[in-house]
């Protein structure tokens, strides 16, 4: 027995100096392959980083190895952002075009295409859509070992504009602007109706003040009976003098023409009165001294000498019109 595990140790020596052997030869090759790949890659990159275009290599695997700097003026994303990505279709390409993007890629790894170059769409990293065209060619060490493809890949956008190919996108920006129009237009058209409700309310009180003036006038001038019934006529007016402003329905119509004015004048402006805000508004809305002093029936001098306090308080220069700061609001 001791014999043959004598005999037995030979044998396995020579067994793991055989494998030992056959390591160091594979750890050779392997190390011949890294090398070539990386002196592969460092002349490929030499080129590419320079390229105006967009390069990039893909290994058998479809795996990104490389991806040139040029790629941030195109998308927007960097070279390491893009090798770092899992899917660049999921990434890049708009999705109407991503089945044959990748059907393209597929057969392009696969060595199965025969035209080898697409024309494809992408969003950008700030959603721009941009068309882009890619020529795609094996890459093959010193020993013909197929290592990938190149695809280099260009921004093709104006052409496409030129020739109409994205007329679709324009379609719908057209779109987006009839649609802003119309809300616009649908706008201005309320906020005339708003102003002109509030100019006949002001032109009738001031008809009714006019009105009032004059009956005043006359009663010295007749007798006993005509006085009497001026006396009653101005005694109607005084009841029924002043037309009444739904404020709560003022601001409601100045909140949808202009969206949060309200709050971010009582922001700026937290110590105004609630007369002041009145007046801000009916300003805001165009109205002039005038009819804003019809509307609350007072002289037309009065609201002069508001807006100068007001113009204090706001604390504006004298070339500053008020009217216009407010409209900044």
């Amino acid at each position: 027995m001791a014999a043959n595990k004598n005999n037995e140790q030979p044998e396995k020596a020579k067994l793991l100096e055989t494998r030992l052997s056959e390591m160091k030869l594979e750890m050779e090759d392997l190390r011949a392959a890294l090398e070539e790949e990386q002196t592969q890659r460092q002349f490929y990159q030499l080129i590419a980083d320079f390229t105006f275009g967009w390069e990039l290599w893909h290994d058998p695997s479809g795996k990104i190895k490389y991806c040139s700097p040029s790629c941030f003026d195109l998308t927007g994303f960097t070279a390491n952002q893009v090798i770092a990505s899992e899917n660049i279709s999921a990434l890049l390409v708009y999705e109407t075009d991503r089945e044959q993007f990748n059907k393209f890629l597929s057969d392009s790894l696969d060595q199965l295409i025969v035209n080898k170059s697409l024309e494809f769409r992408i969003l950008t990293r700030h959603k721009q859509l941009r068309w882009c065209s890619v020529n795609v060619r094996g890459v093959y060490n010193k020993q013909g070992r197929y290592l990938g493809i190149r695809s280099s890949i260009q921004d093709i956008t104006r052409l496409k504009n030129a020739l109409g190919h994205i007329q679709e996108l324009s379609q719908s920006k057209e779109m987006e602007n009839r649609a802003k129009w119309r809300i616009k237009s649908k706008l201005e058209n309320k906020e005339r109706e708003m102003v002109s409700f509030l100019l006949q309310l002001s032109q009738k009180n001031e008809l009714l003040s006019l009105v009032q003036k004059q009956l005043k006038k006359m009663l010295p001038e007749g007798n006993q009976q005509i006085q009497q019934r001026i006396n009653a006529l101005l005694q109607k007016l005084e009841n029924t003098f002043v037309s009444p402003v739904d404020w709560n329905v003022v601001v409601q119509q100045l909140e949808d023409l202009h969206p949060g004015f309200q709050d971010r004048l009582k922001l700026k402006h937290p110590n105004l009165t609630s007369n002041e805000k009145k007046l801000c508004s009916y300003l805001r809305l165009g109205l002039s001294s005038k009819e804003i002093a019809g509307l609350q029936n007072v002289n037309t001098k009065s609201i002069e000498v508001s807006r100068g306090r007001l113009r204090k308080k706001m604390k504006l220069n004298r070339e500053d019109r008020l009217i216009g700061y407010l409209s900044q609001i």
